[in-house]
This record gives structure tokens, sequence and C-alpha cells, in this order.
């Protein structure tokens, strides 16, 4: 009888071990293999698409395009809208081909696909963009890093880009979600991105994790949840949700930065916005939300007051100036107007007799 009973109970000990080991699987699957949203369609007639290949600090092809401006040609919907709204803005005057080079990264498994709508805008107003498959669209990494580990393949993109071309202009970064961690990274390792546009960014995986697991299992049960999806994550992807953290990227930044929440997506909040809104150290940045509904149209600028609880139960409140858009050509116009205005910021000075070596991309960790 006894020994039946030992057996019952280890039995019922790998049972449950068992069943915490897949919860474990199950519950970080989403965050390492994430499923991107469906993208608008863009068409690549309207732009000029050179292939750029490179080899990452792991040793990984990574492949893109320089996407140019056609100009010349027939111009997509798409591209006369963003260049009308240009117009009626009036702040640039001229749409001919200009010289800055725009990094474009939005979703980790739609890759080219994904970045092509925001290049076709960004082309329609004269610049260069550059966009890539980041690792996930191919299975070259199989678990997504939220930029802690593909923020390299930007650094080795932008080393082949000044080969092919003799030369780097100024940079400007815009992300989306996933490609806004990436671009924060990148832009807190390499001072050759003048600006950032942070769309939709998250302020922590942490964060998103937490939030996610109180609505799905209640505050009970949330924490040993989560808990139990972090040592999936780490298990399974050799890191933690813990370190991932676009906010404290955001901390090293002295480049002007605009944030846009556009309410399109669950791991994004407006409050997820201020907070890397708020740890940006350079004054030259600018917040920006959709219009919301019931707000008349012609909307530009709302006030947004931030109450935030501490530890104590005692209240704090930030009063913040946002600025309105109405839809995605008019929110592509203030983003061409952002990096034109924000990317003249000069390089990091180089004392006499001393060379300036930009970021070595060799010594990134590895994604294998």
């Amino acid at each position: 009888m006894f020994k039946r009973l030992v057996q019952l109970f280890f039995l019922l000990v790998l049972v449950a071990v068992a069943g915490l080991v897949w919860f474990s699987w199950y519950a970080s699957t989403p965050l390492l293999v994430p499923v991107g949203a469906a993208e608008s369609s863009a068409s690549g007639e309207s732009m000029i698409m050179e292939p750029v290949e490179t080899v990452s600090a792991d040793g990984t092809a990574i492949a893109g395009y320089l996407v140019r401006p056609r100009l010349s040609g027939t111009l997509t919907p798409r591209q006369n809208r963003v260049r009308d709204a240009l117009k009626l803005r009036g702040n640039m005057t001229h749409l001919d081909e200009k010289p800055e080079l725009v990094v474009i990264c939005t979703s980790w498994d739609n890759g080219v696909q994904g970045s092509l709508p925001l290049a076709e805008g960004l082309t329609g107003a004269g610049y260069s963009c550059l966009v890539w498959n980041p690792r996930g669209r191919d299975n070259t990494r199989r678990y997504c890093t939220y930029g802690l580990k593909e923020y390299a393949d930007v650094t080795a993109l932008l080393d082949a880009v000044a080969e092919k071309t003799g030369g780097l202009p100024p940079v400007a970064a815009v992300g989306q979600g996933f490609g806004a961690a990436v671009l924060l990274k990148a832009a807190s390792e390499d001072p050759r991105i003048r600006c950032m546009v942070s769309m939709d960014c998250f302020p922590s995986l942490k964060t998103v994790a937490m939030r996610e697991m109180e609505q799905d299992w209640g505050k009970t049960l949330c924490y040993p949840a989560f808990w139990l999806m972090d040592a999936g994550v780490a298990w399974r992807a050799d890191f933690s949700t813990f370190d991932v953290a676009p906010v404290d990227y955001a901390l090293k930044l002295d480049y002007p930065a605009m944030v846009v929440c556009t309410n399109q997506y669950f791991f994004s909040t407006l409050e997820d916005s201020l907070s890397i809104y708020d740890s940006l150290k350079n004054d030259k940045k600018q917040l920006y939300e959709s219009i919301r509904e019931g707000e008349p149209y012609g909307t530009k600028e709302r006030t947004f007051l931030h109450v935030i609880e501490g530890k104590k139960g005692e209240k704090f409140e930030k009063t913040y100036k946002v600025n309105v858009y109405d839809g995605d050509d008019e929110l592509q116009a203030g983003i061409a107007e952002w990096i034109h205005d924000n990317t003249r910021m000069p390089m990091p000075r180089v004392l006499m007799n001393e060379s300036y070596r930009f970021p070595v991309t060799a010594a990134a960790p590895s994604g294998r």
C-alpha cells in the first residue's frame, strides 16, 4: 500500500512538472514567435529598389533594399496623398529627391513587405529608405528578441550602404512596434542615426507580458503565470523579458525624437508612449496621437493629464501637449517634416589625432 502511495505521489509530481513545462512553452510562444497584423499593400513599381546584402555580427547574411524615389514617373495614390498633405502644410516647399536616408523597420515576420507602406509615402516626399527582412521572416533567427540582438543588423546594413554609395548621408530611423524597439536600441548604440520616430513602442517586454497575463489570468494568478512564461523565454531563447526595455534605450538617446501612438495595437497605449517620451533627454521631442472618436474634424492638438499612483497611494499629475493627426497620410507627412527638420544634428566631435570608429558589429551577442 505504502509503495503504491509513493508511486502515485511521484506520478503526480511528474504530471505537475510536465504541466509546468508545457505551460512555460505555451505561454512564451506568442512572445518568441509573434504573428504580425495584416499589412496594407504597397507597390514597389513606384520606387527604385536596389538590393543591399551584408553579414551581421553572428555571421548571418542580412538582405534588404535601398529604396529610392521614382519621382519622374507615375506616382501611386499614397505618394500623391502624402505630397498633397505636405503642400497643404507648407513647411516643405521642395519635394524633389533629398539626401537623407530613412531606416524603416516595422514587424518581425513581415519584413520588407511590412515596411513598404511607410517607405512608399516617404519616397513620395523625396527620401531614400532602407528596409530589410528581420531574422524572423526567413527563420535564420528562430526567436524574436525585440532588438536585444537584432539591433546589430542595423549597424551592419548602414556599413553596407556606406560602402555601396561611397558614404553615408544623414540618417533618420522610423520604427513601429517591434521595429521601434530595434531602432531605439540601434540608435542608442550607433551615433550615425540623427533623429528617431518611435511608433507604438512598449516601455518594456515585462510590462506588456504582465499586462496580458493579468487580463487573461487575473491578479491572483498573473504572477506565477508570468514567471513560468519568463522561464520559458529564458529556456528557449536565452534572454529574459526583463532584458528588453526600450524605455532604457531611450534614456541613452540625445537626438530629436518623435513619439507616436496610433492606437492600433494592444501592446502599446498612450501611457506606454509617454514612458518613452519622458525618458528622452533631448528637449526637441514631440508627442503624436491619432484623432479620437468624437473629436472635431481638424483637431491639431490637445492636452492630456496623466495621473500616476505611487506605491503608497499618492498621486502625481503631469500635463502633456499632444499633437493630433487624422489618418496615415497626414502622419507620414508629419514624419517627413520631422526628418527634414531634425537630421542636421552634427556627428560626434572627434579630437585632433583621434579617429572615430563606428560600433563593431562583431561584438554583438549571437542569436543562434
